[in-house]
């Protein structure tokens, strides 16, 4: 997959196993994970403050916080960022909408976000040619995103 090696390129990802090895395509990707696709992927400076207390400890720590410090994250409730919990492609939306600054967008793109909170974000990046949807009329927003999806995503982001 072209995106999969072009994010690994830009050293935006590794591998899903201790040899760096496999990739994963069809894993879905954590909150804690994508914390870490996008610090990397834009470049985000470290945060100096820590903001949530869910996280304490864990590997990705610091691009939560950093995430959260760049205004791009709110986390899951109060000083809770639920970095275990698979990140669906709603929440996708909103992060890489935020993080990558698209403009809004008035056209609507898909018949199944019209009750999401996410609606705009979707539809900013499908205006933006970054995320198609799950099928021709659908975005399915609930559903979970997967390293293989999260690739294509952040590549056409950030053109590569």
């Amino acid at each position: 997959e072209v995106s999969i090696a072009a994010i690994a390129t830009e050293g935006i990802t590794s591998g899903c196993d201790e040899s760096g090895l496999l990739y994963c395509p069809n894993d879905s990707v954590s909150r804690s994970q994508m914390a870490t696709f996008l610090v990397r992927a834009f470049d985000l400076p470290p945060a100096t403050v820590d903001y949530f207390d869910d996280d304490n400890g864990m590997v990705h720590e610091a691009a939560i916080n950093a995430l959260a410090e760049a205004g791009i994250t709110f986390g899951c409730g109060e000083r809770l960022y639920c970095p275990g919990a698979p990140i669906n492609r709603g929440q996708m939306a909103a992060l890489l909408t935020r993080a990558a600054d698209l403009a809004p967008s008035d056209v609507d793109s898909f018949g199944d976000d019209d009750m999401s909170p996410y609606e705009p974000a979707i539809n900013a990046l499908a205006a933006a040619g970054i995320s198609g949807g799950c099928s021709a009329d659908s975005f399915c927003p609930g559903d979970p995103v997967s390293r293989g999806q999260m690739a294509t995503f952040l590549a056409r982001a950030l053109g590569l």
